[in-house]
């Protein structure tokens, strides 16, 4: 009888893998490339993970998985600048090459779901979540809920845009300096809305 697969070991694979990753692309991936860059046999792979697709699904779900120690807990306890500090602090997290790296590999995996027959739909499942959650700060925060959900989403679209210019940039002085005035701007708005003076129409 066959000894079921212990997930502690498919957990280290995952984190030899996510290693071997940093300068590759899912595209290029296969049992065999992915066995001989670790140097185990191909067969280890095949015994925790069956398939190339559900491989390439536990590599983008352990990716993933690292924003979880980033959620500060319920949107509704924050204060502004509880807010404000958290939003810097997984700013500079995302900066670290290590993490640009698994953000490249997370866009890469991302992009593939709209024309997959199977699509992961993590991606854009983690993306609600961040928009949820902004939205149910900013109306704790007193903006209508008319107003948080798009200021939410053009708030986390726009950390999703810095992040890609980082990705794919790699200018550090840039991006800091755009997040800062996206920071402001968004802030501000926030202010005005609160303090009863909604943003012009347009």
């Amino acid at each position: 009888m066959a000894r079921p697969p212990r997930p502690e070991r498919k957990t280290e694979l995952l984190d030899q893998i996510l290693d071997y990753m940093l300068d590759k692309a899912f595209a290029g991936l296969s049992f065999r490339t992915l066995a001989d860059g670790l140097g185990i046999s191909s067969y280890v792979l095949v015994y925790h993970f069956g398939n190339r697709e559900e491989l390439v699904n536990e590599i983008v779900r352990h990716i993933e998985a690292r924003h979880d120690p980033l959620i500060p807990g319920q949107p509704e306890q924050l204060s502004r600048a509880d807010y404000e500090d958290w939003v810097r602090r997984s700013w500079n997290w995302t900066l670290i090459e290590r993490n640009r790296q698994l953000q490249r590999l997370e866009f890469e995996a991302a992009l593939q779901d709209p024309v997959s027959s199977t699509p992961r739909n993590s991606a854009s499942e983690k993306y609600l979540f961040w928009t949820d959650f902004t939205a149910t700060w900013l109306i704790t925060q007193g903006v209508p809920p008319e107003r948080a959900a798009p200021a939410s989403r053009l708030f986390v679209s726009s950390l999703y845009g810095l992040q890609y210019d980082f990705v794919v940039n790699r200018d550090r002085q840039a991006v800091d300096a755009a997040l800062e005035l996206m920071l402001g701007v968004f802030f501000e708005s926030v202010d005005r809305v609160i303090d009863g003076h909604p943003a012009p129409k347009r």
